[in-house]
């Protein structure tokens, strides 16, 4: 009998640990055992190899087969052992041979007639093979990730019989690398933002948030606008560089979820229903929360207030760190959360009845329904900024369209300016300016110690915060090509961290 093992990967996270498949064949009853701490998924394939073998001419051993996954400390979960089990009973029957085994690698789910599904967390295993320079077998299904990874050995098949033969030294056209990722227009032909009218302050802490990558929260009463002007922001964020692309295509193949435009900065609108596993990622296996999924894109939380108050909370620390990391009894992983927060929410509970004059609601109730969103989230969102109520003539002022599709292109190229501008200064977008930095601007800058000092009395400003309104004045200063910040950069600045939120915004 044959003693080949054959490699495959185990991803827990956005990690893909090494594994080797190993076959014995032993005398005895015919039965088949998986050992290596496989779960119930990896058990039941079992009988879909089992079939899978025979309507593809192949003879299933008799006797007893015993398949080992190694390491064993390492749980094994899901349908992607499928394929290196079928090759590695194959293997030790002496039915096919692997001439290069201890360099290739086999993911892949196999249905009932030999057919190769595509599998989830596909990105990181071609990753960690890339990485590795082993070569890569995978299913047809997941060219479009794979397309991704410009360099390795993978190929992709469709069926079992075709890699079979293809490992035999059969040439088939079926077994070939993946084609080329399409190429694809980074925004969409009708922007959102054409679709605005008014609110000037909201567009213009809009074009702040896009180019300095802030997080940015809108209040306002309903029907004003809040969530277009959310939308609308993917409207001026730049499409993804090659890095930013695998780094979120890797966390939606981990959480099975298809991009129809790798090059779009993803835009996630959960529901205030969501629970805290959702926003955050976890469960009794590792997936990948919402926050993980907006990944160098948005997030967007509308009404606010009604998420519940553990789930937003959970956020405080991948807005500071850029990073979640969710720890169980049994398993430890990071993902990826360098997004941006947008929300929006009303200044009271009433809703449609309430104007910025007139209130039915009590002042208590007031206060309750504000103080659903905790002081230190409110402390970490840069932006903040009313949405008023639209007067009846900016209503009825009917714009052409051909001056709005001139504003944003002209705004797109303003963002990007500003974005390479920080770029090339210090190799991210100003969100994430770090403290060095941070004081390196502040002398440039020489503003008058009184008028920081009057700042920080008179809006009542956390160390936190005072950065905070540095790094949206650096930003506003990029976006007008300004080498140092002026002490008019600062004043707008501060003009978005003032709202009145201990007179429950009146």
């Amino acid at each position: 009998m044959g003693a080949t093992a054959i490699l495959t990967r185990a991803v827990v996270g956005l990690q893909a640990h090494a594994v080797t498949v190993e076959c014995h064949i032993a005398a005895g009853l015919p039965r088949t055992t998986i050992v290596g701490l496989a779960e119930g998924a990896v058990k039941e394939s079992r009988d879909r190899i089992k079939s899978a073998l025979r309507t593809c001419g192949f003879h299933f051993p008799r006797g007893h087969v015993i398949v080992n996954l190694a390491p064993s400390h390492l749980t094994k979960s899901g349908s992607s052992y499928d394929l290196p089990i079928a090759l590695a009973i194959l293997c030790a029957s002496d039915q096919i041979e692997i001439s290069d085994a201890a360099r290739t690698e086999f993911v892949g789910e196999l249905g009932l007639f030999g057919e190769i599904r595509r599998i989830d967390g596909l990105l990181s295993c071609a990753l960690a093979c890339q990485k590795a320079q082993h070569g890569l077998y995978l299913p047809a299904a997941n060219e479009p990730e794979a397309a991704l990874v410009k360099q390795g050995k993978l190929r992709i098949a469709a069926h079992l019989l075709d890699l079979c033969g293809h490992l035999s030294g059969k040439a088939s056209s079926s077994v070939k690398a993946p084609a080329a990722a399409p190429a694809t227009h980074p925004h969409p032909l009708e922007a959102t933002y054409t679709q605005i009218l008014g609110q000037s302050a909201a567009k213009r802490a809009l074009l702040i948030a896009a180019a300095g990558g802030h997080h940015l929260l809108m209040v306002g009463p309903p029907g004003t606008g809040k969530t277009l002007l959310a939308k609308s922001l993917a409207d001026l964020l730049p499409s993804l560089t090659d890095q930013q692309m695998l780094e979120v295509a890797a966390v939606y193949s981990a959480a099975g979820i298809p991009r129809p435009n790798y090059h779009m900065p993803p835009f996630r609108e959960p529901h205030h229903s969501a629970t805290d596993a959702a926003l955050i990622g976890g469960g009794q296996t590792p997936t990948p929360g919402e926050g993980a999924l907006a990944h160098h894109g948005v997030l967007f939380l509308d009404e606010l207030p009604h998420f519940r108050a553990s789930a937003i909370d959970l956020l405080r620390e991948p807005l500071e760190s850029g990073v979640a990391v969710i720890a169980r009894a049994r398993y430890k992983v990071r993902y990826p959360c360098k997004f941006q927060l947008i929300a929006a929410m009303n200044p009271c509970p009433a809703g449609r009845v309430c104007s910025e004059t007139s209130c039915r609601c009590a002042p208590n109730q007031v206060q309750r329904y504000q103080s659903r969103v905790s002081g230190p989230l409110l402390d970490r969102i840069d932006l903040q900024v009313r949405v008023p109520q639209l007067k009846h003539e900016t209503l009825t002022r009917l714009e052409q369209q051909a001056d709005r599709a001139e504003t944003i292109d002209a705004l797109r190229d303003q963002v990007q300016a500003a974005r390479l501008c920080q770029e090339r200064r210090q190799g991210h977008t100003n969100n994430w300016l770090a403290a060095k930095h941070l004081r390196h601007e502040m002398t440039e800058a020489g503003l008058s110690k009184d008028f920081l000092t009057q700042a920080l009395q008179q809006f009542q400003l956390s160390a936190r915060s005072y950065h905070k309104v540095w790094r949206i004045a650096r930003t506003i200063a990029d976006l007008e090509a300004q080498d140092k910040i002026s002490q008019a950069h600062m004043v707008e600045a501060l003009g978005f961290r003032s709202l009145p939120w201990d007179q429950g915004l009146r």
